[in-house]
């Protein structure tokens, strides 16, 4: 178990900048796999999120979005539950991905306004078939003006 959160932790601290991966709450991670797929109960589950853009300057008073983009592939091809959460601690609704018909890899995305100074993240949080939350993306927000300091 303490082999598999290392290689997990290993191949998080990889990935950082490029995006993210979720790795299932006890599931192995197989360290002569090139994929780096995680897996539990045969169920492949590979979360990338991204944020852009990665940080941003200047006036927090009228705030800037930024957008997420997460790729998710299943296999075997089933029904995931997911939800986008935050730092502030928000969460989205419940939404529900079918990966049966369509292609083993879909993209979803979300945005988020802010003008709070500060590092922020946002992650997916997996409800089924398994239980998980994916690797943060970060964002940096740095304010120019002395009113939101």
């Amino acid at each position: 178990m303490h082999r598999t959160r290392l290689a997990a932790a290993a191949l998080a601290a990889l990935i950082v900048g490029t995006g993210t991966s979720a790795t299932p709450a006890g599931a192995a991670v197989d360290p002569s796999s090139s994929s780096g797929k995680a897996s539990k109960a045969m169920a492949h589950i590979d979360i990338r999120v991204q944020v852009s853009p990665t940080s941003w300057s200047g006036d927090c008073a009228r705030g800037h979005q930024f957008t997420f983009t997460a790729h998710i592939s299943v296999l075997p091809r089933t029904k995931i539950r997911y939800r986008w959460i935050r730092s502030d601690n928000a969460t989205a609704p419940v939404q529900e991905l079918d990966f049966r018909l369509g292609p083993s890899t879909q993209a979803v995305g979300t945005t988020w306004w802010i003008g709070a100074p500060g590092t922020h993240w946002e992650a997916i949080e997996v409800l089924s078939p398994d239980s998980f939350v994916s690797q943060r993306a970060s964002f940096h927000l740095q304010c120019t003006n002395r009113a939101a300091r």
